[in-house]
């Protein structure tokens, strides 16, 4: 059963276990393969052993003993036809290396979800080792088959202000899938080439540049903006309203508690609520406008088919496009530009949620690298940790 277990602990079914020793720290697994003699690799013809001798690799870790090594024999040998002479080798073990190709694969797969150098500590191995592996085998994890039906796009900071880049991911999975620098149009063409063959539809914000890039980059697929971001152009301006009416009367309480009253459905809100937010339309005609042309959207966007979609919204766009109110008139143009991605907008499952959720990883994953300079590696490092690798 002890043998059974160590066989399995060392996942290599052709070597035979000799035994194992202790040195130091170090826990050592002697191992040998079944006798054979190696052919040469140029004429392919027998060949003599010259010198042999051990070396060791790090082969697994355990909780308690921390890593294991494994010790095989490596001979020196010449091909007694042509006169070759070469070292023995082991598949999947680099002779220059310190370690198994399994074992740095394992290495490289703990440092998904936390730090290089949180691995590397738990290892005591440099960090600059952990991190050769980690980038030699980590793109093996990913698959090279992109077909994506929907995706995501948005642009999120690396240095709030000053560089941006664009992220695309997939709608459904959440796997992202490319990242690439800036956010103009031409950033958001090369970072959609990766998924222009498979994906039918194209998630983004109001952005104009969005709206253009997926035009060109992407003309089959269908632009879908997203809800949250068309509803945010009347909560915005309805905070910006509620601001200039508080500016020159009383304190109406909580601010945070009727900001939320007026962006909520008034079917959500109860009597008492619903006489706050009458108070508040009743202290400016801007608000009481804006106000209404936020819940005459909600119906809007309660349409079953593209049909009823299209002529509530021709109504809705035909009664505010003129309407007293500049806020709203301003809104109205937006939408108009916009038309058939609302209406995409309003019939599809789609949206920017899960896109926006990965913006917060994103920067979780920045601020434990400190700060990427590569963005390749920046890129890959997102891809791995929105994909179900483990």
């Amino acid at each position: 059963m002890y043998s059974q277990f160590i066989k399995e602990l060392i996942d290599l079914p052709d070597v035979l276990i000799q035994k194992v020793r202790k040195e130091g720290d170090r826990w050592i697994f002697e191992l040998s393969l079944p006798e054979q003699c190696p052919l040469c690799p140029v004429c392919l013809k027998r060949t003599i052993k010259m010198t042999g001798k051990k070396k060791q690799w790090m082969h697994g870790y355990a909780q308690r003993i921390g890593i294991f090594w494994i010790e095989l024999p490596v001979e020196r040998r010449r091909c007694s036809t042509c006169g070759m002479t070469f070292s023995t080798s082991y598949p999947e073990i680099s002779p220059p290396s310190v370690a198994t190709d399994a074992f740095q694969q394992w290495v490289a797969q703990s440092c998904i979800g936390t730090s290089i150098q949180a691995v590397a500590r738990m290892l005591k191995l440099p960090y600059t080792t952990v991190e050769r592996w980690f980038y030699t085998h980590a793109p093996s994890f990913l698959s090279n088959d992109i077909q994506p039906k929907a995706v995501c796009v948005d642009e999120f900071a690396f240095r709030k202000g000053h560089d941006y880049a664009v992220a695309i991911m997939d709608a459904e999975t959440g796997e992202g899938y490319a990242i690439e620098a800036g956010k103009n149009e031409e950033a958001i063409r090369r970072a959609l080439a990766h998924v222009s063959r498979s994906v039918q539809y194209v998630v983004s914000d109001l952005a104009p540049a969005m709206k253009k890039a997926i035009q060109g980059g992407c003309p089959e697929a269908t632009h879908v903006v997203d809800y949250f971001h068309v509803i945010q152009l009347f909560t915005d301006a309805l905070d910006r309203c509620r601001k200039y009416v508080d500016k020159g009367s009383r304190k109406h309480g909580n601010v945070r508690y009727v900001c939320r009253l007026l962006s909520t459905c008034p079917e959500k809100l109860t009597e008492e609520e619903r006489q706050i937010v009458r108070e508040w339309c009743n202290e400016s005609d801007d608000l009481k406008s804006v106000y209404q042309s936020l819940q005459h959207f909600r119906y809007v966007s309660k349409s079953k088919d593209e049909q009823q979609a299209k002529r509530r919204l021709e109504s809705w766009i035909h009664r505010y496009s003129f309407c007293p109110c500049s806020v709203v008139r301003a809104i109205a143009k937006a939408l108009v530009k916009r038309t058939e991605e609302i209406v995409s907008c309003i019939l599809s499952p789609y949206s920017n949620g899960k896109m926006e959720g990965t913006n917060n990883k994103i920067k979780l994953i920045k601020r434990r690298g400190y700060g990427y300079r590569n963005i390749q590696r920046f890129a890959l490092r997102v891809r791995l940790e929105t994909t179900n690798i483990l």
